[in-house]
């Protein structure tokens, strides 16, 4: 039986959806949240809240079905086995064969997908796998800090980073040419990153982040520009 999926405006609300449609008392429901829902605020549209229920698979012919598990540690207090968690989840609810696995090194954590069905992630310029490293990067992002929680799928994120380090130095030396900035599209905190690193020690060049959350891009421009502008790297 697939896993199912419930929402409300918070987790609880949710939650007990989730316990009306399946006649069973909130507490016996196995769950993982897959967004935990956000509040309107500053013109912007408040998120439902979703969780999956992780429903009971059938005996196997070999013997009967293992003895229910207790109701599962909230996936935040064990942010690695959280991160696995969702992406089972979702796999199941899409009927999907992937799987996660965590990398951990001293400035990132990555969260790797595998299995035949990653191109589910990467349809639609990969809209679908970051969406879900946003998701992951809001539920678990502050458990990893200072490292980074990024999400990566068959050579999609090299790909994509080296994307990014050639712009930058396209724009690098569009500047240095003409000396008038450049700056780039919104990009995501992490990718600002790799665009300040990319033009880390280039001649003549300096690069911060100009925009609010959500709209933030990096501009490149020449050393001796104005004053008062965010210093060079950051985010």
């Amino acid at each position: 039986m697939k896993d199912q999926v419930f929402s409300g405006r918070d987790v609880e609300e949710a939650l007990a959806a989730a316990s009306r449609a399946l006649g069973r008392p909130a507490a016996s429901l196995r769950y993982v949240v897959l967004e935990a829902g956000t509040t309107p605020g500053r013109g912007l549209t408040g998120q439902p809240a979703r969780i999956a229920v992780l429903m009971e698979r059938p005996a196997s012919a070999e013997g009967p079905a293992p003895a229910a598990e207790p109701a599962p540690v909230r996936p935040e207090r064990d942010p690695r086995a959280g991160a696995r968690a969702v992406v089972r989840a979702i796999a199941e609810a899409a009927d999907l064969e992937v799987a996660a696995e965590i990398e951990e090194a001293p400035e990132a954590v990555t969260v790797r997908l595998e299995g035949r069905d990653l191109a589910f992630f990467l349809d639609d310029d990969a809209d679908v796998l970051q969406g879900l490293e946003h998701l992951l990067q809001r539920m678990y992002q502050r458990a990893f800090e200072p490292r980074r929680l990024v999400v990566a799928c068959a050579g999609y994120r090299t790909e994509r980073d080296e994307a990014l380090r050639r712009t930058a130095r396209e724009l690098a030396a569009s500047v240095r040419r003409d000396g008038v900035p450049r700056t780039t599209r919104p990009l995501n905190s992490y990718e600002r990153r790799v665009v300040h690193v990319a033009l880390t020690g280039e001649p003549g060049i300096r690069t911060y982040s100009v925009g609010e959350e959500g709209n933030r891009r990096v501009t490149v421009a020449p050393h001796e520009g104005p004053e008062g502008e965010e210093p060079s790297g950051e985010a």
